[in-house]
């Protein structure tokens, strides 16, 4: 058994030709799909995506696994099982004890669609306009309903109007902090 395989052993007996998903190291999944394509020359699907995060540095463009810890694999695993279980970075087979699922082809399909064929996949930095209305998504005023009031590209803030003790209060948070349902202004007044 490979060294890194942790767990008893799944039963491979009806593992044949079809995707299955495995656990990965975190942040080194990529890795370990160019490894297994390289050196195994299997079908591999590791979706990713890039984004920008305001930092303590300014703007940071980070790259991130769609599924933290986890790719897809396309082969039969009563052939490839230990080769893949021994590549670096390749932690287990996902199993429910002995059962091993398959992973849809539908799925993966999908996934393709919306990824693409690079998988990588970019997301918009967040823009919103003055009368957005927003849910503010961390830190003191997280779960709070609020009205987009002004938007400070440079530092990547919004200013927004809260409903606090019966009256408007005006804070600024992170333009990374807030989630619009819709980028279309509130119909309602926005407060002066």
């Amino acid at each position: 058994m490979p060294s890194n395989f942790d767990g008893n052993m799944p039963d491979l007996s009806n593992a044949d030709e079809a995707w299955y998903c495995f656990q990965a190291l975190t942040k080194r999944e990529h890795i370990a799909a160019e490894l297994i394509r390289a050196e195994l020359k299997l079908p591999v699907f590791c979706p990713r995506i890039t984004y920008d995060k305001a930092t303590k540095r300014g703007k940071v463009r980070f790259v991130e696994a769609l599924f933290p810890g986890y790719l897809f694999l396309r082969g039969d695993l009563r052939e490839h099982f230990r080769r893949v279980s021994s590549i670096q970075g390749i932690r287990r087979l996902v199993s429910y004890g002995e059962r091993v699922p398959k992973v849809p082809d539908s799925f993966i399909d999908e996934l393709k669609t919306r990824i693409g064929d690079s998988e990588i996949r970019e997301v918009e930095t967040p823009v919103v306009q003055k009368g957005t209305a927003v849910k503010i998504t961390s830190g003191p005023f997280m779960n709070w309903d609020a009205v987009v009031d002004g938007v400070i590209p440079a530092r990547d803030r919004v200013r927004l109007l809260l409903d606090f003790l019966g009256r408007q209060l005006k804070v600024e948070v992170s333009a990374f902090d807030i989630y619009a349902e819709s980028d279309e202004p509130v119909t309602r007044k926005v407060w002066q």
